[in-house]
Parts: structure tokens; C-alpha cells; sequence
């Protein structure tokens, strides 16, 4: 009678966990690291739930991870840079991180979320870009796609281009990272894993940075901080500075400190009746994140208002906050990709700050940003731009991707996630739209 119960547990046990043994066995076998991040993202993932099974997937993981980093180190000592001129002596990129276009003031959003951009947009030294979309929207593949040369439709993978800060480096620019996500820690996620190996791998963490900061924070401002206290005193005469933030990550309500709190539940009772109170809640914290984060954008721009200094501000990716009728908060990464999923997670803000001092050395530079804002955009070329800025030649530079120059294609599809184009779902839309009676 025992025997018999045994094997009928052991039949049930192989039963009831037959499905997770199937997906995790796609989880052991993605091709990349950011395969098996991209499949974690899947509602019914597999789970290794068992020690042996976690210990396989740490080993894998990092196996994965290794055989992009020695292709990374092979594309960084094939890297040249044939010449420089420095044009922009001061160039800051500022990452953002899961920014609504949408929650945006300066795009359009009722709440006054970003009234210190605005400012400087009015001033005439900020530049918004209408038309910005990024490949990705997860964080990891985003960062993947803007550090390296790579381009969306080029041959092989993100892995065989150089990295851009490592052309900076060797052309004589001193490069720091200054980072609130990517450090590398003990039991960190897949997600920051994948996203942070590139970066935190030694021998390619050397090739791209001078300097860097060691730890994370819980705010952004620990960020200026880090700057200011360490960083900025080791400077050279040609900068490019790299901030990475954490931004309006969720959870809304841990991205900015509670004295800064501005936006209530009460705020929307009335713009968005269809709500309940708990999703108020929800959208007045991620408000608020957007109105923290335009603080600290700020003040990084501040910080260099006296150089002759261009600041580049993106994020990483969209985010949705119930927009519309779309019962979706954060991302939706394993679903199809319709207009809808495009325009809330894809479509970027996007902006070019010049400072006085460089409006005036630089007026040809100026014109051209003032006159480009319209053209369509998409942040895996953002290396080529750069590039550009810093007067930078190299064979890795291409014309038809840097959208300051004459030979920029502005035709050239931009494929969210290697599936979608985005202009076919917007013309898609357009014509949907214009057959509604």
C-alpha cells in the first residue's frame, strides 16, 4: 500500500510540475543573456526553484554573459579613432528611466510635471525633439543598443561594435559613468545583471571610463553628490559625462523623497473619474517621480550652465501609468506590439541643451539642432550623434544614422523589439483613424 502511494505521489509531483520543467528548460537554453531576461518577462515563466536548478541557472547565466564580453573586448581593441577636434569640450548625457512622454508638461500633460524643463525650453537654450522612439523597452537591450555601434538592421550582433565612451577614451576625452542602477552587487537581479555586465566587466569598465561612482542610492541626488564631492575635481578639458538614473522606476512612490511629495490622489478626481482611488494614488506617485526627476535633471544642467557645455537628455524607455482605457501599469514586454503599446512604452522625450557659452562659440551647431527637432529619431544611433559632437572621426561613424548630419536617413526603419516597424503602426493608425465616420 506504500509502494502504491509513493508512485502515485510521484506520479502527481512529475504531473503538476511538468510545466514549469518545459518552461524552464526554454529559460536554459536562450541564446543571450538578455534572451533569458526578455523570456523572465513571460507571465509563466519557468522557475528554478530547486538550489541545484538556481545554481545551473547562475552558471549559464554568466556563460552567457562571458562569450558577449570577449567579442565586446575584440570589437574594443579593433576600435580606431582617426582624428579629433573636440567641437563640444563638455559633453553630459543623462539617461532617464521609464519616462512617460506622456506625463511629460513639456509634451503636452495637463499636471505642471516638468515646469524647470519648460523654463529652459522657453529660454530658447533647450531643444525638444518631437519624433523619439526608443528600440526597446526593457532597459537592458536599450543599453545595449545605445553604448555600442551597433544599429538596428546591421550585421551581426550589438556585441561585435565598439563601445562608444570607448572612442571618447581614445580620442581624448576624459569619460565618467555615474550610475544609479548598473553597479555591480552581491544577489542582483537578472534585469540589472543583464543590463550592468558589459559595463561592470573590468577589463571593459577600464576601456570606457576614467571614472566612476561605487555606490547606489535611494534618491537621484546622491547622484549630484557623488559628483560633486569626488568627481568633478578630476575633470580634464575635454569631458563626456554620463548620467544614469534611476528615475521614475517603479515603485512610483520610493523615487522621491516625502517632502517633495506635490501631486495627491485628490489631484484627479475629477481628470480621471473612470480611476479608482487606489489607481489615483498610483498615478499621483508617478507624477510626482516625473516632477523629482525634472529637479535633478536640473540641476545636472545647472551644473555645467558655465561651460561651454551640450547636455542630451533621454530615457531608456516609456512607461504606462493607466493610460487611457489600458488596464497596464509599468510595461507590457511579452505582448504583441500594436500602436497603442508603441506610442505609451516607445515614444520618448527627447532634448538638446546648448549653453550660452556654446551658443555662442557654436552657432552652426546651434542652428543645426534648432532645425533637425522634427526629424525622426531613434536612440539606438545615438553613438553617431555623439560622435558628431565631439568632432570625433572613426571608421565606426556612419552619416546615415546621426541625425546632425547631411547624410542622415531619416527613412530608415525603426524596428522596436527586431519585430514592429513603429511608422508602419503609426500610418496604421492615421489611416484607421481618418475611416472612423
Amino acid at each position: 500500500c506504500a509502494s502504491i502511494g509513493f508512485i502515485a505521489l510521484l506520479i502527481w509531483s512529475v504531473y503538476v510540475t511538468a510545466h514549469n520543467k518545459a518552461a524552464l528548460w526554454k529559460l536554459m537554453t536562450g541564446r543571450s543573456i538578455g534572451e533569458v531576461e526578455h523570456t523572465l518577462t513571460e507571465q509563466e515563466h519557468g522557475e528554478p526553484y530547486h538550489a541545484v536548478y538556481r545554481l545551473a541557472f547562475s552558471i549559464y547565466a554568466n556563460v552567457l554573459a562571458s562569450q558577449q564580453i570577449d567579442k565586446l573586448v575584440v570589437a574594443a581593441n579593433k576600435a580606431q579613432v582617426d582624428s579629433c577636434t573636440y567641437t563640444s569640450p563638455h559633453i553630459v548625457l543623462i539617461i532617464g528611466e521609464s519616462f512617460s512622454k506622456h506625463h511629460s508638461q513639456q509634451y503636452g500633460y495637463a499636471q505642471p510635471t516638468t515646469p524647470r524643463q519648460v523654463r529652459r525650453e522657453r529660454s530658447g537654450q533647450l531643444v525638444k525633439f518631437n519624433d523619439v522612439v526608443s528600440p526597446w523597452n526593457l532597459t537592458s537591450y536599450v543599453f545595449k543598443h545605445v553604448f555600442s555601434l551597433y544599429d538596428v538592421g546591421d550585421r551581426g550582433e550589438w556585441c561585435d561594435y565598439p563601445l562608444f565612451p570607448q572612442l571618447f577614451r581614445k580620442a581624448g576625452y576624459h569619460v565618467s559613468f555615474i550610475t544609479n542602477q548598473f553597479l555591480p552587487q552581491a544577489k542582483e537581479a537578472v534585469y540589472d545583471f543583464s543590463g550592468g555586465f558589459f559595463l561592470n566587466n573590468k577589463e571593459l569598465s577600464q576601456s570606457m571610463f576614467d571614472t566612476r561612482n561605487t555606490r547606489l542610492h535611494t534618491y537621484d541626488e546622491g547622484l549630484l553628490t557623488d559628483y560633486d564631492s569626488r568627481l568633478k575635481a578630476e575633470n580634464k578639458e575635454h569631458n563626456l559625462i554620463i548620467f544614469h538614473l534611476i528615475g521614475c522606476h517603479v515603485s512610483y512612490n520610493r523615487r522621491y523623497p516625502a517632502d517633495r511629495k506635490h501631486f495627491k490622489a485628490s489631484d484627479y478626481k475629477q481628470k480621471r473619474p473612470e480611476l479608482t482611488l487606489q489607481r489615483r494614488y498610483m498615478v499621483a506617485h508617478y507624477d510626482n517621480a516625473v516632477l523629482y526627476n525634472d529637479s535633478i535633471v536640473d540641476q545636472i544642467v545647472r551644473r555645467f550652465a558655465n561651460e561651454e557645455a551640450v547636455v542630451i537628455y533621454m530615457p531608456d524607455h516609456g512607461e504606462e501609468c493607466f493610460e487611457g482605457k489600458r488596464d497596464i501599469i509599468c510595461r507590457n514586454h511579452s505582448a504583441k506590439i500594436d500602436y497603442d503599446l508603441a506610442r505609451y512604452e516607445f515614444r520618448v522625450p527627447f532634448w538638446i541643451y546648448r549653453s550660452p557659452k556654446y551658443i555662442k562659440r557654436h552657432p552652426e551647431v546651434f542652428a543645426q539642432i534648432k532645425a533637425i527637432r522634427h526629424k525622426r529619431f531613434m536612440t539606438d544611433a545615438l553613438p553617431h550623434l555623439l560622435l558628431h559632437l565631439g568632432g570625433i572621426k572613426a571608421k565606426d561613424y556612419h552619416g546615415e544614422y546621426d541625425i546632425l548630419s547631411p547624410q542622415y536617413n531619416e527613412e530608415r526603419p525603426r524596428i522596436l523589439k527586431n519585430t514592429t516597424d513603429y511608422d508602419d503602426l503609426v500610418v496604421a493608425h492615421k489611416r484607421k483613424t481618418a475611416m472612423k465616420p
